[in-house]
């Protein structure tokens, strides 16, 4: 009995950690965040060249791409007439709630160290990884084409979207259909990690490392 008792605790335990492998939370663990406005120190209008081209193939900067792209308003898309429909499928009275289950999803860093305020809906860290370890300009703003400090960075936290396998798995952490994401339409397109082309942020050509 006590033998049984074991497997299947070995068995629960090894799902369990199947399960969070594939969330971007695990990716997150044991480093904190430190909120959009750290990343806008360097990257907005006014203090980033105006280097990378957005979708409309307009030079910008970083910032103001995100600003603009409907990632930025996930957690105001909460209260829209579709999400609260969403929460009544999935019976949560509160969707901006602290706890709720949509905002694992709808804000960046639930779950982990110091997450930003939920209000700052999916930023820059959903994607990049929490910043706290590796902010600072000489762990990730000098990583240029070198492997080695992508290496260090991604030890710090950062995660290397450069390789598709991560920015897609990342992606899928939320962007999948399934009877847990009520919020999703049945109008919309399957998932496709391509079509992050429609908010570029990045400079041209950038090869993987």
């Amino acid at each position: 009995m006590n033998l049984s008792f074991t497997r299947i605790a070995k068995h629960v335990a090894l799902t369990l950690a199947l399960i969070l492998a594939s969330s971007r939370y695990v990716l997150a663990e044991g480093h904190g965040y430190v909120g959009e406005s750290k990343c806008e120190d360097c990257h907005d209008a006014k203090h980033a060249a105006l280097a990378v081209t957005d979708g409309d193939g307009k030079k910008t900067d970083p910032i103001t791409v995100w600003q603009k792209d409907p990632h930025h308003k996930a957690f105001d898309s909460l209260t829209s007439d579709w999400g609260k429909e969403a929460a009544k499928k999935a019976s949560v009275k509160d969707a901006q709630a602290e706890g709720s289950m949509c905002l694992k999803c709808h804000a960046t860093g639930v779950g982990g160290t110091n997450p930003p305020d939920s209000s700052e809906a999916v930023s820059c860290e959903a994607c990049h990884g929490p910043a706290a370890d590796w902010v600072a300009k000489d762990k990730h703003g000098e990583i240029n084409d070198d492997p080695a400090e992508m290496k260090a960075a991604v030890a710090l936290g950062l995660l290397d979207v450069r390789k598709m396998d991560v920015r897609e798995q990342n992606c899928r952490s939320c962007h999948v259909k399934d009877n847990n994401r009520p919020c999703y339409k049945t109008s919309e397109n399957p998932f496709d990690v391509k079509n992050d082309k429609k908010f570029k942020h990045w400079r041209d050509n950038v090869p993987a490392i």
